[in-house]
């Protein structure tokens, strides 16, 4: 008998270790008060593989269930990417419904003010890394609205646990003063022109969207004026995007303008992006293969134009010049588009008029050297 009972002791303090996959609610303590957040793990999750983490925090006045499931194209890339999920759960605000304390409000009310969700968002970070087998360098936030607010929070006062944030519909409330955080990090925002809840100009409850671009793009070094791209507006919603990439950038600032559109959440069925897609792009970019980077020393390409509306022009350096080098161009997701052999000379065209409006990565190698760059395509 004791011999069992010790058993089930065991299999209980490993609980977490092998769960299976699937969604799943948990809690924990934080200032005496205890807090609940909803578990994704991904399809065939194994305690031997490595994860990426990515939390997700609800708008004022939702749950994190119904957030986990408005973002299920999330759960499909983590299901395929190899992603651990974790949506928190707010506290409860009378008449205004659950929410953060996101130092974001207006005539005197700030939901949850009484709460510490910084050390709520950190110390469930921290659970997560400590239960699962994360990747802690793969950690990423994101928020929409009253959680887009409380992203941008952490971004300012305590970022070092994420690699990088996104915020949808969120700017920096009105009493977060002190955003001079000592880390940069990369930042992404979407932002519809329409919105009547938290405005795209005239924003009650903090700064408005040019204002938050600005302070990022100082605080992480960037030119004042980002590229634009137009995305290919292929879908009948009413809605188009542009695409802003700042450029020079010590941490990457990236936005998205979603004209005509309210305080919405965009999919791919029915929008020319999904937020899900570019969240997880963005947090996890395109890298070169590593079958492409074993046993090559890395060497500098010069592209140009940038943006291209048709052709790229390639300048490869001395040391590689005059020979027969392979060249792929890789999109946004990590996807071969492109792929030739040639022997170069001087300087090398490439058409890139079929390929769709966006950013890619392009590499060349020679077997002993590789260069590689990004470069923006606008039609």
């Amino acid at each position: 008998m004791k011999k069992i009972l010790f058993f089930t002791f065991i299999l209980f303090q490993f609980a977490p270790s092998i769960v299976k996959a699937g969604y799943f609610n948990n809690t924990l303590q934080i200032d005496g008060v205890t807090r609940d957040f909803r578990v994704y793990l991904p399809q065939n999750y194994s305690p031997d593989q490595s994860y990426s983490l990515v939390i997700g925090i609800h708008g004022l006045g939702d749950n994190m269930t119904n957030f986990a499931n408005a973002f299920w194209e999330f759960k499909e890339i983590a299901d395929s990417q190899n992603i651990i999920l974790a949506f928190p759960q707010g506290t409860d605000n009378l008449i205004l419904g659950t929410g953060w304390n996101a130092a974001a409000g207006n005539l005197g009310i700030y939901p949850s003010e009484q709460y510490n969700d910084v050390g709520f968002i950190d110390s469930l970070t921290d659970k997560m890394q400590r239960e699962y087998p994360i990747i802690k360098e793969k950690t990423y936030l994101f928020g929409f609205s009253n959680g887009g607010f409380m992203v941008q929070r952490m971004a300012c006062q305590s970022n070092e646990r994420y690699a990088a944030i996104a915020s949808i519909a969120g700017t920096i409330g009105n009493k977060v003063y002190d955003c001079n955080p000592s880390r940069t990090l990369p930042i992404l925002h979407f932002h519809g022109t329409a919105d009547l809840n938290v405005g795209y100009t005239i924003n009650l409850f903090g700064i408005n969207v040019d204002e938050l671009l600005k302070k990022w793009q100082k605080i992480n070094g960037c030119d004042p004026t980002p590229i634009s791209i137009n995305i290919p507006n292929t879908k009948v919603d009413g809605y188009f995007v542009t695409q802003y990439v700042y450029q020079n950038c010590n941490e990457r600032l990236e936005f998205f303008k979603i004209h005509n559109a309210d305080h919405i959440l965009l999919n791919a069925q029915k929008n020319d992006i999904s937020y899900s897609e570019v969240m997880w792009n963005f947090f996890n970019p395109p890298i070169v293969p590593t079958a492409i980077k074993e046993n090559l020393s890395s060497a500098s390409i010069n592209i140009f134009p940038i943006p291209t509306r048709d052709k790229i022009n390639i300048q490869m350096p001395p040391n590689i010049q005059n020979n027969f080098l392979n060249i792929s161009i890789f999109d946004y997701t990590g996807k071969q588009v492109y792929h030739s052999s040639n022997n170069i000379s001087g300087i090398h065209q490439i058409d890139c008029s079929q390929l769709p409006n966006g950013m890619y990565l392009i590499t060349a190698t020679d077997g002993q050297q590789l260069a590689s760059e990004k470069f923006i395509v606008q039609h």
